[in-house]
């Protein structure tokens, strides 16, 4: 499925730290919050691959979501380690924690975006990089939801 022009720009966004993310993400409707979820776990893979590999473990993934849930409450940025664990999971193939209740939606955004703004912070090349970024989890998106 391609993704939507407006999801790249809300990702391209909330990586250069442009206002106009939030505006994007509030005037998402609730089908078109789980379609950009959905890219965002691609755009989340692309960046974590690198970082913490082809194939991670599951101790690996608690502390890495440990990690990224710490340094958002240090900047008073509360975001549940357990649903940024769950997409970390998605993305590498692990049963998920959340198998009888899904997570809603609108906490999947907040820990993706989590997870990219501590990678923006944490590499100066996301930034630099952003179409590239997008491109390739593009080419990703559509791999991972063609019927």
């Amino acid at each position: 499925m391609p993704v939507e022009p407006r999801f790249r720009d809300q990702v391209r966004c909330l990586v250069l730290k442009d206002r106009r993310a939030k505006a994007l993400n509030d005037a998402l409707s609730p089908d078109d919050r789980i379609a950009f979820n959905d890219f965002l776990v691609s755009v989340a893979a692309v960046l974590l691959v690198p970082r913490l590999g082809d194939r991670c473990g599951i101790e690996d993934i608690a502390a890495f979501s440990d990690e990224v849930a710490a340094r958002h409450r240090r900047e008073r940025r509360p975001v549940n380690e357990f649903v940024v664990e769950e997409i970390l999971r998605e993305i590498y193939g692990l049963p998920l924690l959340f198998r009888r209740f899904p997570v809603p939606p609108a906490a999947v955004s907040g820990a993706g975006a989590a997870i990219l703004r501590y990678l923006t912070n944490t590499d100066a090349g996301v930034a630099a990089g952003i179409d590239r970024i997008l491109d390739t989890a593009a080419d990703l998106h559509e791999r991972r939801t063609r019927p």
